[in-house]
């Protein structure tokens, strides 16, 4: 069931991923303008944003980060640094170990686990036409760039050969065909 976009709420393990993806370059002007858009590196992170403080934020990284490059590239970008962070945090480190022993069809599979411990409305589901070959179908926020980075930095993680293309985005739902080499 999806939650109301009033409702929706982002949780410290995707800030704090996020900004560990983005060390070393949180200083300077990325890190003033994380500030002042609600994520402070320097003090406790609080419980909750509300969920559209998360592509502000990609924006103001974006920007920052990779001026040169068209948004998408760059919110693509970030996604994979997300996930080189969120293997530095410690809910992530032991995730991370945990997906390894998986593989990647039981990781998709389960994907939406993983989207809820950083927040309250991802949800995915997983169909599988091919042997390594999945569509990945999430509803979450219209970050279709981001969402494939992350699932980019997943396959790195995974340690497997493979790509993701965005199939399709409409609103809120979003899908994604992943294909990876044994």
């Amino acid at each position: 069931m999806m939650v109301p976009v009033s409702q929706r709420v982002i949780f410290p393990v995707q800030a704090e991923g996020l900004l560990r993806g983005l060390d070393p370059d949180v200083k300077g002007t990325l890190k003033q303008r994380l500030q002042e858009a609600g994520l402070d590196p320097d003090r406790a992170l609080p419980p909750g944003w509300p969920a559209s403080k998360l592509k502000e934020w990609l924006d103001i990284a974006s920007a920052e980060l990779y001026p040169s490059l068209p948004l998408d590239e760059a919110h693509r970008r970030i996604g994979r640094r997300f996930l080189d962070g969120w293997q530095r945090t410690v809910l992530g480190a032991a995730s991370a170990q945990f997906l390894k022993v998986l593989g990647v069809k039981r990781t998709l599979e389960r994907l939406s686990r993983a989207f809820r411990t950083g927040d309250n409305y991802t949800e995915t589901a997983a169909e599988f036409p091919e042997e390594r070959v999945a569509v990945l179908t999430v509803v979450s926020q219209q970050l279709p760039h981001y969402i494939a980075g992350i699932l980019d930095g997943g396959l790195m993680l995974l340690k497997v050969k493979g790509k993701v293309s965005i199939e399709q985005a409409s609103g809120d739902t979003m899908s994604f065909r992943v294909e990876w080499e044994p």
